[in-house]
C-alpha cells in the first residue's frame, strides 16, 4: 500500500511538472544568465548604450556588450561575431543578399559642426562639399564666413558609416589630401573645441555644448527639422542579424523597434515607429 502510495505521488507530481511546470521551464530558461555582443558603427553605440542601459532593467539576466568598431566591421561581422550589427549606412550592393534581417531602429541626421568661436552660422551643401574637396581650403574663400584662416578639415576614417553617408549626401567624390582621418565622434568633437579653424561632422545624437552645428543652405541641425525634410545631411540606424540569432537576441530586437525601445529614440534622435 505504501509502494502504491509512493508511486501515485510521484506520478501526479511528474504531471504538474507538465501543465505548471512547462511554464517554469520557460522561466527558468528565460533566467538563464545570456550576453548579447554588439558590434559595428560609432554613431549608432552612443542609442544602443541608452538601449542596453533600460534593457537591464526590463530582463536583467540578459548582458549587452557594446563593440564601437565601425559600420563596415559591423555588417561584416553580424551574424557571426557579432548576434547583432550595427550599421549607420545603407547597405552596398555587395553586402546585400546575405541572409540579414535589415531594421531601421532610428533614424539620424548628421551635423557638421565647428568650434564655438567660428562666427560662420551656415554654409549650403556646395560650400560643404567644396571644403572637403579641397576646391576652398581658407574660410577667406567661403561667401559669408567672416573669417580667414586656413581650413582644419577633420573627417572619420575610411570604412565608417558616417562617412559614407556624409560624402554620399554632400557629393563629395574625394576627400582632400591631409585632412584629420579620425576614428571616433569623441575625438572629433574634441579636436573641433581646440582649433577655431576647424570643421568636422557628427552624429546630430552625439551634439553637445562643446562643438557648434552649423545650419545647412540656412536650416537648422534639428530632428524636428529632420522629421519634416528640410535638413538633408541625414541616414538610418541600421541593426543586422540573421534569422537563426538566439531568442534572446530576437527579443532584444524586437524590444528595441517597440514603444519602450522607440520612447529611448526619441530622446535623441527619430523614431521610426
Amino acid at each position: 500500500m505504501k509502494r502504491f502510495l509512493v508511486a501515485a505521488f510521484v506520478g501526479a507530481f511528474a504531471l504538474s511538472s507538465v501543465f505548471a511546470g512547462g511554464s517554469g521551464e520557460a522561466a527558468g530558461a528565460q533566467n538563464t544568465p545570456y550576453t548579447i555582443e554588439v558590434g559595428g558603427s560609432t554613431s549608432v553605440t552612443p542609442l544602443m548604450e541608452k538601449f542596453a542601459e533600460a534593457y537591464a532593467k526590463v530582463r536583467p539576466h540578459v548582458k549587452v556588450n557594446i563593440n564601437p568598431t565601425g559600420s563596415g566591421d559591423g555588417i561584416k561581422n553580424a551574424g557571426t561575431l557579432y548576434q547583432i550589427g550595427m550599421s549607420s549606412r545603407e547597405l552596398t550592393p555587395a553586402e546585400q543578399g546575405q541572409g540579414f534581417r535589415v531594421e531601421t531602429v532610428a533614424i539620424d541626421g548628421i551635423a557638421v559642426i565647428v568650434n564655438s568661436a567660428n562666427p560662420v552660422g551656415s554654409l549650403s551643401v556646395e560650400q560643404i562639399r567644396d571644403i572637403y574637396t579641397g576646391a576652398a581650403g581658407d574660410w577667406g574663400q567661403v561667401s559669408g564666413s567672416g573669417k580667414s584662416g586656413k581650413i582644419a578639415v577633420v573627417s572619420r576614417e575610411a570604412g565608417s558609416g558616417t562617412r559614407g553617408a556624409f560624402e554620399e549626401l554632400a557629393g563629395i567624390k574625394k576627400l582632400v589630401a591631409g585632412a584629420n582621418e579620425s576614428t571616433s565622434t569623441g575625438a572629433i568633437k574634441a579636436g573641433i573645441a581646440q582649433n577655431a579653424d576647424a570643421i568636422g561632422y557628427i552624429s546630430l545624437g552625439s551634439l553637445d555644448a562643446s562643438v557648434k552645428a552649423l545650419a545647412v543652405g540656412g536650416v537648422a541641425a534639428s530632428s524636428a527639422n529632420v522629421v519634416n525634410g528640410s535638413y538633408k545631411l541625414a541616414r538610418p540606424f541600421i541593426l543586422l542579424s540573421k534569422a537563426d540569432a538566439h531568442a534572446e537576441s530576437k527579443a532584444f530586437l524586437e524590444w528595441m523597434l517597440g514603444p519602450e525601445g522607440q520612447a529611448i529614440v526619441k530622446t535623441s534622435w527619430i523614431p521610426v515607429k
